[in-house]
């Protein structure tokens, strides 16, 4: 079974505490990247903003990898001015403003002039490039935010909660599709342009991917005017398995689309790599190899591929067995074309090393819902447990509600602590659902989730995540079964255990 990461959307949901707009107490905001390659261009974030009571803005930059967090400090008179680094010719950017995460995006050596009374954003927000195409954009940008935002949110949640047919989801998801694909589809002469509706395309694509619905429905536009046949054209039916190096430059929808779409639907219609013999490939159950060969097979662009497997490798050494992550990255570092990925590869597998089983765990000392301070060497000589966990992960919350008690129940006389650490809130939030929840075991808070020290130290991108540590302190398993996995996670504590 594919472990099964619960990961913040930020299409679709809200990190609620980076729109934190007062500097967190104790603390100094700090832009750092977790591990990246060099940017290969910059652009500037500057403007003003009156009425706002604080120190700092933030906004994340989706880069090749991670979305990076940016805190952006303003002045007395509320003015700021912030470089970022841009990844790919175009990089997305969601505004933390206004209790929402707005999209916009940023060009390589751009300006990106912002400016809103805090008091009345909805009517002062304005938002300029001094470039006119460019400008272009991002007024249309703005325009799409303000008619579909709110719809697309709907349709996410009633595609979730609802019960309905296969054909109803689809007729929601293409409805909306030609709302918003007409309303980006200005200028289409425009190269700028070319990004917005393959945004556009790419997104409701995956939403057809993650609802089942990929292999038996289209997206299309249903007028028959000339931007209606043009777009039709351009994005005709399985446009999806295309391999396109603009969309790979320009398009975040395009890389989340393709990272998934050849993971879990096993590729773009039996593209292949020529040369190899990649197809021919075969191992025992072992998801991270799987993911491996498929990517090896279907994606012919190399700087493509380059991209994609190091974005898988950095993965596997978060959700799956690290042998195997060791494994593929020593046979891929040797065949890695783009520096720039050779280099994002070399600095993953030597921060994973710090996690590799055998080795001391990292300490760490953490308030716990008594306000005492818990370390992890406080615990050594009993074999630790670690669930990091969120108040706001569904799956988190199934296992606490349905196997966590059992779990507790079968070791309660054993030489055993079972360690939850909250990432994704506050301590009044944190406490008031350990009591809702009714969450047994040594509780603690690790506030601030990627920035965290400790979930720094642990690789913590993704929850739930589970770490066993020895009794002797040492890692067993950095990325341990979670309780509904049963015999695999009973096996490895019974053995932690001897």
């Amino acid at each position: 079974m594919k472990r099964l990461l619960f990961v913040a959307l930020l299409f679709f949901t809200v990190n609620l505490a980076a729109q934190t707009k007062k500097r967190p107490a104790g603390t100094t905001p700090v832009n750092k990247p977790v591990i990246i390659s060099a940017p290969k261009a910059t652009a500037v974030i500057k403007g003003n903003v009156k009425n706002f009571n604080g120190e700092y803005w933030s906004f994340a930059v989706t880069g090749d990898f991670e979305n990076r967090l940016v805190w952006v400090p303003i002045d007395k008179n509320g003015n700021f001015n912030q470089t970022i680094g841009i990844d790919g010719d175009t990089e997305d950017l969601y505004l933390y403003l206004n209790k929402d995460a707005i999209t916009i995006c940023a060009q390589k050596n751009d300006t990106i002039t912002l400016n809103w009374d805090n008091n009345d954003f909805n009517k002062t927000f304005t938002i300029s490039s001094p470039k006119p195409r460019i400008n272009e954009r991002l007024q249309t940008m703005m325009s799409v935010y303000n008619l579909c935002r709110k719809d697309l949110m709907d349709l996410s949640e009633s595609l979730y909660k609802d019960k309905m047919t296969d054909s109803v989801k689809f007729e929601k998801i293409n409805r909306l599709y030609n709302k918003e694909m007409k309303a980006s589809a200005v200028n289409l002469e425009y190269t700028e342009s070319e990004k917005l509706i393959t945004d556009v395309y790419y997104k409701y694509a995956e939403l057809l991917r993650s609802n089942n619905l990929l292999q038996k429905y289209n997206l299309h536009i249903n007028d028959t005017t000339e931007t209606g046949k043009r777009l039709n054209m351009q994005f005709p039916d399985g446009g999806y398995h295309i391999e396109s190096e603009f969309a790979y430059r320009n398009s975040n929808a395009y890389k989340s689309f393709l990272f998934n779409y050849i993971r879990f639907n096993k590729g773009l219609n039996g593209t292949r790599t020529e040369g190899n013999d990649w197809n021919n490939k075969t191992v025992p159950f072992a998801p991270a190899w799987d993911e491996y060969y498929l990517a090896m097979a279907n994606l012919r662009l190399v700087e493509l591929r380059d991209w994609f497997v190091t974005n898988e490798i950095k993965m596997d050494f978060g959700a799956y067995s690290y042998e195997d992550a060791e494994n593929i990255y020593k046979d891929f570092i040797t065949k890695v074309k783009t520096p720039r990925y050779a280099d994002t590869l070399k600095q993953t597998y030597k921060a994973a090393q710090v996690l590799r089983p055998g080795n001391l765990a990292p300490e760490f000392n953490l308030k716990n819902d008594k306000g005492e301070m818990v370390s992890l060497k406080s615990l050594r000589g009993k074999v630790v447990y670690i669930d990091f966990w969120g108040v706001g992960c569904g799956p988190c919350i199934y296992e606490i509600k349905n196997t966590t008690a059992a779990l507790h129940e079968r070791y309660k006389d054993k030489n055993i602590v079972f360690l939850n650490i909250c990432v994704d809130t506050d301590e009044k939030t944190w406490k008031s659902n350990l009591a809702s929840l009714n969450v047994n075991g040594v509780n603690v808070i690790a506030e601030g989730w990627t920035r965290n020290p400790v979930c720094q130290k642990y690789n913590i991108t993704g929850i739930p995540h589970y770490v066993t540590v020895g009794a002797d302190g040492k890692i067993v398993n950095n990325n341990s079964a979670r309780p509904s996995f049963g015999d695999a996670l009973l096996a490895e504590l019974d053995k932690a255990l001897k």
